[in-house]
């Protein structure tokens, strides 16, 4: 006796899923091919984080990868005058780092700093040495710098004299300045990235950025746990330190950390909120409402691919010396 073609459809279905998702013998739902996808989806990524499968590092970069915004620049089509475009050599090693194939047989000392550079080049992303995290803060804040420009809201770069000194990040400050480069007085500090004059039909805001890396040593626990507990922290740490979001609002000033990771590319809570009210200015800008999804899109999508460019970037730079 043979079983039904169904019936064994289905019993080889049941295999590949977690118990939870299976099907019963008599199926008088509809089933729909998105579900069962998803499904079969989750018994892959739960069995490729699992401890007994994989490193703890590991398990944090596949969480980190499924964080909201994570990856946009993967759907992004392919334009150079929209900035979504790469280099061959610079794809290949963005697609490295998402999939975490090794750069390297070995872990190495880092050539540009003290620290060791790992075969994975997680060093990179977070290395203080060679002037990567400069310009990759500043390419970040320049996109966003623009986008609302072309929303009409008037926005200034690094506006001096509004926040207390930026925290330290290893021996630089978070946006890669040296301790002591210009920013030793109250009156040199330009920590507001950009400043918005008028924000939300209220008081000015202070966007100010940063990138933290969730497979740091400290974070990657949590990150294993939490794909935005880093972000969280962080932006938690920015708004505490010297009292900076009180300090600012005592001068009538909203202060919005924006703290995007450099392995997936998440961004935290605040910022999403801020990139659906740019959204909309962007697209009352253009005097079509309808655009207002596609302009959170396509800002997202440049900051994607502008972040794991530069990842890729300062990875070849290291593995290549």
């Amino acid at each position: 006796f043979e079983p039904a073609p169904e019936r064994i459809a289905l019993d080889r279905y049941n295999t590949e899923v977690n118990d939870d998702a299976r099907i019963g013998a008599n199926v008088n739902q509809g089933l729909r091919q998105k579900e069962l996808s998803d499904a079969l989806d989750k018994r892959v990524f739960d069995q490729l984080t699992s401890p007994e499968n994989t490193t703890q590092a590991r398990r944090a970069h596949l969480n980190l990868l499924s964080a909201s915004g994570a990856g946009l620049y993967v759907h992004a089509t392919p334009s150079h005058e929209a900035g979504l475009s790469n280099t061959p050599a610079l794809f290949v090693a963005m697609l490295r780092r998402r999939l975490r194939m090794a750069f390297a047989d070995q872990d190495h000392e880092c050539p540009l700093c003290d620290g060791v550079l790992d075969r994975f080049g997680d060093h990179a992303l977070v290395c203080c040495g060679g002037g990567d995290r400069t310009r990759r803060h500043n390419l970040l804040r320049n996109q966003v710098y623009y986008a609302a420009s072309a929303a009409n809201l008037h926005p200034e770069l690094e506006k001096p004299g509004l926040l207390p000194q930026r925290p330290l990040f290893g021996s630089l400050y978070e946006n890669g300045r040296s301790v002591g480069e210009g920013d030793s007085s109250p009156s040199s500090r330009r920590p507001a990235d950009v400043y918005i004059p008028r924000w939300r039909a209220g008081p000015p805001a202070a966007w100010d950025f940063a990138v933290s890396s969730g497979l740091r040593l400290d974070l990657m626990s949590d990150s294993v746990r939490d794909p935005e507990a880093a972000l969280t922290r962080y932006e938690d740490f920015k708004c505490s330190h010297l009292d900076t979001r009180d300090q600012c609002t005592a001068q009538g000033i909203t202060f919005i950390p924006m703290v995007m990771d450099a392995v997936g590319g998440g961004w935290g809570r605040v910022a999403r909120g801020v990139w659906s009210e740019l959204a909309k200015s962007s697209a009352l800008a253009m005097g079509e409402l309808q655009t207002e999804r596609s302009c959170a899109i396509m800002l997202r999508q440049r900051l994607s691919m502008t972040l794991h460019r530069e990842n890729a970037r300062a990875c070849l730079k290291r593995f290549a010396a």
